[in-house]
Protein backbone atom coordinates (compact mmCIF):
# COMPACT_ATOMS: atom_id res chain seq x y z
CA UNK A 1 0.00 0.00 0.00
CA UNK A 2 1.49 3.08 -0.73
CA UNK A 3 0.77 6.82 0.84
CA UNK A 4 -1.91 7.42 -1.98
CA UNK A 5 -3.75 4.25 -1.86
CA UNK A 6 -3.75 4.72 2.00
CA UNK A 7 -5.01 8.36 1.62
CA UNK A 8 -7.91 7.27 -0.84
CA UNK A 9 -8.86 4.56 1.37
CA UNK A 10 -9.07 6.64 4.88
CA UNK A 11 -11.64 9.16 2.83
CA UNK A 12 -13.01 6.07 1.27
CA UNK A 13 -13.94 3.98 4.46
CA UNK A 14 -15.22 7.05 6.30
CA UNK A 15 -17.32 8.11 2.88
CA UNK A 16 -16.01 11.97 3.34
CA UNK A 17 -13.33 13.94 1.66
CA UNK A 18 -14.02 16.99 3.91
CA UNK A 19 -11.58 19.48 3.62
CA UNK A 20 -10.44 19.62 7.35
CA UNK A 21 -9.93 15.89 7.72
CA UNK A 22 -7.83 15.52 4.42
CA UNK A 23 -5.97 18.49 5.83
CA UNK A 24 -5.05 16.47 9.16
CA UNK A 25 -4.67 12.91 7.57
CA UNK A 26 -0.65 13.20 8.04
CA UNK A 27 -0.77 13.79 11.47
CA UNK A 28 -3.39 11.36 11.70
CA UNK A 29 -0.61 8.93 10.20
CA UNK A 30 1.99 9.96 12.45
CA UNK A 31 -0.18 9.08 15.34
CA UNK A 32 -1.26 5.42 13.81
CA UNK A 33 2.38 4.68 13.32
CA UNK A 34 3.37 5.72 17.07
CA UNK A 35 0.70 3.48 18.19
CA UNK A 36 1.71 0.80 16.38
CA UNK A 37 5.92 1.19 17.56
CA UNK A 38 4.79 1.70 20.92
CA UNK A 39 3.02 -1.20 21.14
CA UNK A 40 4.91 -3.93 18.99
CA UNK A 41 8.88 -4.63 19.23
CA UNK A 42 9.24 -4.54 15.71
CA UNK A 43 12.49 -5.56 14.06
CA UNK A 44 11.75 -2.89 11.42
CA UNK A 45 12.08 -0.40 14.19
CA UNK A 46 15.41 -1.53 16.12
CA UNK A 47 19.15 -0.52 15.04
CA UNK A 48 22.44 -0.08 16.10
CA UNK A 49 24.56 2.91 16.55
CA UNK A 50 28.31 4.27 17.25
CA UNK A 51 29.34 6.83 19.85
CA UNK A 52 33.07 8.03 20.26
CA UNK A 53 33.68 8.47 23.72
CA UNK A 54 36.38 10.87 25.36
CA UNK A 55 38.81 9.26 27.88
CA UNK A 56 37.97 10.57 31.53
CA UNK A 57 34.00 11.70 30.44
CA UNK A 58 31.40 9.32 31.58
CA UNK A 59 28.96 11.71 30.30
CA UNK A 60 27.68 10.67 26.93
CA UNK A 61 24.92 11.71 24.46
CA UNK A 62 22.75 9.10 23.14
CA UNK A 63 21.95 9.05 19.08
CA UNK A 64 18.93 11.90 18.41
CA UNK A 65 16.86 9.03 17.20
CA UNK A 66 17.23 6.77 20.36
CA UNK A 67 13.52 5.94 21.19
CA UNK A 68 14.46 2.87 24.17
CA UNK A 69 17.84 1.76 24.86
CA UNK A 70 18.51 -2.12 24.53
CA UNK A 71 21.64 -2.75 25.11
CA UNK A 72 25.09 -0.69 25.25
CA UNK A 73 28.24 -2.07 24.99
CA UNK A 74 31.86 -0.50 25.68
CA UNK A 75 34.77 -1.45 23.25
CA UNK A 76 38.37 -0.06 23.16
CA UNK A 77 39.56 0.48 19.55
CA UNK A 78 43.31 -1.09 20.13
CA UNK A 79 42.12 -4.49 21.24
CA UNK A 80 38.47 -4.97 20.07
CA UNK A 81 37.33 -5.87 23.50
CA UNK A 82 33.88 -5.38 24.17
CA UNK A 83 31.84 -5.24 27.41
CA UNK A 84 28.21 -5.38 27.50
CA UNK A 85 26.99 -2.63 30.25
CA UNK A 86 24.66 -3.33 33.40
CA UNK A 87 21.76 -0.42 33.23
CA UNK A 88 21.94 0.84 37.11
CA UNK A 89 20.71 4.58 38.44
CA UNK A 90 22.90 7.39 38.37
CA UNK A 91 23.24 6.90 42.08
CA UNK A 92 24.85 4.21 42.13
CA UNK A 93 27.04 4.93 39.66
CA UNK A 94 28.58 7.89 41.39
CA UNK A 95 28.30 5.71 44.41
CA UNK A 96 30.60 3.24 42.91
CA UNK A 97 33.15 5.41 41.12
CA UNK A 98 33.51 8.19 44.23
CA UNK A 99 34.12 10.66 41.54
CA UNK A 100 32.86 10.93 37.56
CA UNK A 101 36.01 11.53 36.78
CA UNK A 102 37.51 8.27 37.50
CA UNK A 103 38.85 6.10 35.45
CA UNK A 104 39.04 2.79 34.01
CA UNK A 105 36.52 0.15 31.79
CA UNK A 106 33.09 1.26 31.86
CA UNK A 107 30.93 -1.58 33.69
CA UNK A 108 27.40 0.30 34.00
CA UNK A 109 25.22 2.82 32.04
CA UNK A 110 22.33 4.83 33.75
CA UNK A 111 20.10 7.31 32.01
CA UNK A 112 21.22 10.62 33.11
CA UNK A 113 18.15 12.85 31.01
CA UNK A 114 16.41 12.05 27.74
CA UNK A 115 19.21 12.52 25.40
CA UNK A 116 22.29 11.15 27.67
CA UNK A 117 23.41 8.47 29.51
CA UNK A 118 26.31 8.18 32.33
CA UNK A 119 28.99 5.30 32.08
CA UNK A 120 31.11 4.30 34.88
CA UNK A 121 33.39 4.02 35.37
CA UNK A 122 34.62 6.69 33.06
CA UNK A 123 36.39 5.23 29.89
CA UNK A 124 40.55 5.63 30.26
CA UNK A 125 40.94 4.02 26.96
CA UNK A 126 42.51 7.06 24.88
CA UNK A 127 40.18 5.46 21.93
CA UNK A 128 37.20 4.07 22.59
CA UNK A 129 33.17 3.92 21.40
CA UNK A 130 30.12 2.87 22.48
CA UNK A 131 27.72 0.51 20.42
CA UNK A 132 24.13 1.39 21.26
CA UNK A 133 21.31 -0.87 20.58
CA UNK A 134 17.93 0.86 19.95
CA UNK A 135 14.70 1.50 18.73
CA UNK A 136 14.01 4.32 16.75
CA UNK A 137 11.16 5.76 14.32
CA UNK A 138 11.46 4.68 10.94
CA UNK A 139 10.73 7.35 8.38
CA UNK A 140 6.88 8.56 8.35
CA UNK A 141 4.60 7.41 5.17
CA UNK A 142 3.77 10.63 3.77
CA UNK A 143 4.03 11.99 -0.13
CA UNK A 144 7.67 12.38 0.01
CA UNK A 145 8.08 8.88 1.51
CA UNK A 146 5.58 7.30 -0.52
CA UNK A 147 6.45 3.49 0.99
CA UNK A 148 7.60 2.06 4.59
CA UNK A 149 7.85 -1.21 6.02
CA UNK A 150 3.97 -1.13 7.97
CA UNK A 151 2.83 0.00 4.36
CA UNK A 152 4.15 -2.90 2.43
CA UNK A 153 4.36 -5.38 5.32
CA UNK A 154 1.16 -4.48 7.54
CA UNK A 155 -0.94 -2.29 5.88
CA UNK A 156 -4.19 -3.72 7.31
CA UNK A 157 -2.79 -3.03 10.39
CA UNK A 158 -1.71 0.85 9.45
CA UNK A 159 -5.00 0.91 7.54
CA UNK A 160 -6.56 0.32 10.80
CA UNK A 161 -5.14 2.44 13.12
CA UNK A 162 -5.30 5.23 11.09
CA UNK A 163 -9.32 4.65 10.99
CA UNK A 164 -9.22 4.73 14.20
CA UNK A 165 -7.13 8.05 14.79
CA UNK A 166 -9.80 9.19 11.88
CA UNK A 167 -13.25 7.98 14.10
CA UNK A 168 -11.71 9.64 17.21
CA UNK A 169 -11.23 13.14 14.96
CA UNK A 170 -14.70 12.75 13.68
CA UNK A 171 -16.59 12.26 16.83
CA UNK A 172 -18.13 8.74 15.27
CA UNK A 173 -20.21 6.44 17.84
CA UNK A 174 -18.90 4.30 20.46
CA UNK A 175 -20.30 1.25 18.12
CA UNK A 176 -18.49 2.03 15.31
CA UNK A 177 -14.89 3.30 16.92
CA UNK A 178 -15.13 -0.15 19.29
CA UNK A 179 -15.39 -1.97 15.63
CA UNK A 180 -12.44 -0.02 14.55
CA UNK A 181 -10.69 -1.02 17.53
CA UNK A 182 -11.82 -4.68 16.91
CA UNK A 183 -10.57 -4.63 13.24
CA UNK A 184 -7.13 -2.92 14.27
CA UNK A 185 -6.79 -5.80 17.58
CA UNK A 186 -7.29 -8.90 15.18
CA UNK A 187 -4.57 -7.26 12.29
CA UNK A 188 -1.78 -6.42 15.29
CA UNK A 189 -2.36 -9.55 16.94
CA UNK A 190 -1.60 -11.56 13.56
CA UNK A 191 1.38 -9.13 13.25
CA UNK A 192 3.09 -9.96 16.59
CA UNK A 193 2.62 -13.57 16.00
CA UNK A 194 4.27 -13.05 12.61
CA UNK A 195 7.04 -11.24 14.41
CA UNK A 196 7.14 -14.05 16.83
CA UNK A 197 7.68 -16.18 14.29
CA UNK A 198 10.04 -14.70 12.34
CA UNK A 199 12.42 -14.81 15.93
CA UNK A 200 11.76 -17.59 17.01
CA UNK A 201 15.22 -19.30 16.69
CA UNK A 202 15.71 -22.41 14.16
CA UNK A 203 13.71 -25.56 14.12
CA UNK A 204 16.49 -27.59 14.56
CA UNK A 205 16.91 -26.62 18.56
CA UNK A 206 13.76 -24.93 19.03
CA UNK A 207 10.95 -26.43 17.64
CA UNK A 208 8.73 -25.03 14.95
CA UNK A 209 5.87 -22.65 17.00
CA UNK A 210 2.31 -23.66 16.66
CA UNK A 211 -0.44 -21.61 17.20
CA UNK A 212 -2.53 -22.32 20.32
CA UNK A 213 -5.54 -22.80 19.31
Amino acid sequence: MTYAELIQSLQDWVESNETSLVANLDFIIELAEKRIYRSIDLDNGRKSSSLALVQGTGLVSLPADSVVVRAIAYQVTATGAMTYLLPKETTYIDDYTGNRTTEGTPRYYAHYDDATILVGPAPDAVVSTLEVLHTYRPTQLSGSNTTTWLSTEAPDVLLYACLLEVSTYQLQEPDIIAQYEKMYQMAFQGSLLEENFRNRGDEYRNNEVKVQM
